[in-house]
């Protein structure tokens, strides 16, 4: 193709006008700048002469910063992921240690043994948690090692379909479809049950066949729902030469069961210990049965000895692009998020067993007391389905949901969150999601909140 000399405009951004006049048009706007416009400063910081102090600039920026809703200033609803959990001050002081923190990416294992033994503690604890055999550590987010999962059940069957079972996170499925399209994977999901909140199996195993690579669900599932069905999910799927791969909530697996005891190949998740910080950083879980180890993406950390017996670390198998040749690398993936997996490291490790499970049952109780609350109140059924629900669960509103959804916002109540007509169940549904961290007080100024707009003629 002939390249006309000034087509590329900008010497590190190869994009041509072409192509931006296609992203501009597909937008609806006509320049750039007006994906800006919302922005509240165009030049510079209003009211400040140019150039300012430091501390003049840090002053306006501060107050500029406290116009933002926060979740520890208001109270919290937010589902599908994002839950505000308590994280103790010394997590982010030991990953601020400079032993870890300048070392978060451990190329040269010989000076890095004090990170690589953390990855190899995390490795552990989240195989202790899950059941299976092999950890890497890791990836960027849920999303991405759902993505990965699909892309290692490709590589081990060769086959093209991925079957998404019931009600899945539309974010993580919109990752998911993104790293299928690249391999050309075909991408199905299959019905729920409109009672319970559950996958119907009927519709899954009907979508189950001898074309089919991995057979993925949630559980919690999106709606907050547990999966009672997923040991049989997984036979179904086995039978059909097909990987199963179970999402799960890390922190409820104090109380649940392991993605083992349902016969899962693989499991994905969200790390903890970070805070919720806008939707990220994050951290990607990936755990899989030993038998699959070298097609995991990613890097695995060992334990060894040296030649006098001295414990030593190393990263066992490093199957990125990075480390060798293109065409045999599981994933190219150019970071694994190694400082947010040793501050998932050192939550778990403070926490412990006993620790974990209070902490999951604390959370339950929260559900259970929010469910109830709701349920009080005139034209609100809550919860919606009659699964048993964990962390989140959905409530169905009969009153007008534009003004609840106002009502929140100048209340300073951040969600509950608007579950969209996608989902063949109608409107005025609402996804609530609790933590730890939930008040009784918090409750009651949303029950107080959704009654009044209830009682609104």
């Amino acid at each position: 193709m002939d390249v006309e000399p000034d087509e590329f405009g900008h010497p590190y951004l190869g994009l041509t006008k072409k192509e931006r006049g296609e992203m501009l048009g597909f937008l609806g706007i006509r320049s750039a700048d007006e994906l800006f416009v919302d922005v509240p400063i165009k030049n510079g910081v209003k009211g400040l002469p140019s150039p300012a102090s430091e501390s003049l600039l840090f002053q306006e920026l501060y107050a500029l910063n406290k116009q933002n809703k926060n979740c520890l200033d208001h109270p919290c609803f937010l589902g599908g992921g994002s839950h505000l959990h308590y994280v103790p001050a010394v997590v982010q002081r030991i990953c601020e240690r400079g032993e870890f923190l300048t070392s978060y990416t451990p190329y040269q294992p010989e000076i890095s043994q004090g990170m690589l033994q953390a990855m190899f503690e995390y490795q552990s604890m989240i195989s202790e948690l899950t059941g299976l055999d092999v950890v890497n550590a890791s990836h960027y987010t849920y999303g991405t090692s759902l993505g990965e999962a699909a892309h290692m059940a490709n590589r081990v069957t060769g086959r093209k379909k991925i079957v998404v079972c019931g009600a899945v996170n539309p974010e993580r499925l919109g990752v998911l479809r993104a790293y299928a399209y690249g391999r050309d994977l075909s991408v199905v999901q299959t019905a729920f049950d409109s009672h319970s909140g559950e996958l119907d199996p009927e519709a899954a195993c009907n979508q189950i066949d001898s074309e089919t690579a991995l057979v993925y669900s949630e559980s919690p599932n999106y709606f907050g729902v547990v999966e009672g069905s997923l040991k049989d999910l997984a036979s179904r799927a086995h039978s059909k030469g097909a990987l199963f791969c179970q999402g799960f909530d890390l922190i409820s697996l104090a109380i649940l069961k392991s993605p083992a005891e349902v016969d899962a190949d693989m499991a994905v998740g969200d790390g903890v210990g970070s805070p919720m910080s806008l939707g990220g950083p994050g951290l990607g879980l990936f755990a899989a049965d030993k038998k699959f180890v070298r097609s995991v993406p990613g890097r695995l950390v060992g334990a060894t000895s040296d030649r006098s017996g001295k414990r030593g670390y190393v990263i066992t198998l490093q199957t990125r692009e990075q480390h060798i040749r293109r065409e045999k690398a599981t994933s190219n993936i150019t970071t694994n998020s190694s400082i947010i997996a040793l501050a998932n490291a050192v939550y778990l490790a403070l926490l412990g067993t006993d620790g974990l499970k209070r902490l999951a049952e604390a959370i339950l109780s929260n559900t259970v007391y929010t469910q109830r609350e709701l349920g009080r109140l005139r034209g609100v059924v809550s919860p919606l389905f009659s699964g048993f629900s964990y962390q989140d669960f959905v409530f169905g509103f009969e009153g007008d949901s534009d003004r609840l959804e106002q009502r929140l916002m100048d209340s300073d109540v951040l969600g509950p969150s608007r579950i969209g007509s996608g989902y063949g169940l109608g409107g005025g549904l609402w996804l609530v999601g609790v933590s730890e961290l939930t008040t009784k007080q918090h409750v009651e100024s949303l029950a107080n909140i959704i009654g009044g707009v209830s009682n609104e003629v």
